[in-house]
């Protein structure tokens, strides 16, 4: 293999010759072809490279999909704000009736549910923020 004008030969030594040597060879020379297709692929397709644009309709598309994965990380991040928030209140023995596993998991319910409608609503405005992000076509632009 040459990079740089300098040789480089797999290590040869007392304990890799013979069939070991012969092995390493192969796989320089199965590597040599490797490289030299991957430079030819590579050179062959820079003439016939053709920039592919989106559709307006495609690009609606995608800003949708956007959107929508922007309200659904807002969700997420705002149901575990509210469960870390759930934490810090007493547990209260009057409810529970000794089942507090039921009442976790409607709470759990509840917070989800909740949080989904919060940010499907502009929530803390953390998704609109998000979206411009991965939208945004200018990136020196500040918000």
């Amino acid at each position: 293999m040459q990079i740089n004008g300098t040789t480089l030969m797999p290590h040869m030594n007392s304990t890799n010759t013979g069939a070991e040597g012969t092995r390493l060879i192969n796989e320089e020379a199965t590597f040599q072809e490797q490289l030299k297709a991957a430079q030819d692929k590579l050179n062959g397709s820079k003439s016939t490279t053709k920039i592919q644009t989106m559709t307006d309709a495609e690009v609606a598309k995608r800003n949708q999909e956007i959107r929508d994965a922007s309200v659904q990380l807002e969700a997420i991040l705002l149901k575990m704000m509210y469960t870390e928030m759930w934490k810090t209140v007493p547990k209260d023995k009057l409810f529970s009736n000794g089942n507090d596993n039921a009442m976790e998991i409607y709470r759990d319910m509840y917070n989800e549910e909740l949080t989904k409608k919060v940010a499907e609503g502009g929530g803390i405005g953390l998704a609109d923020f998000i979206y411009r992000q991965l939208t945004e076509t200018d990136p020196h632009k500040r918000y």
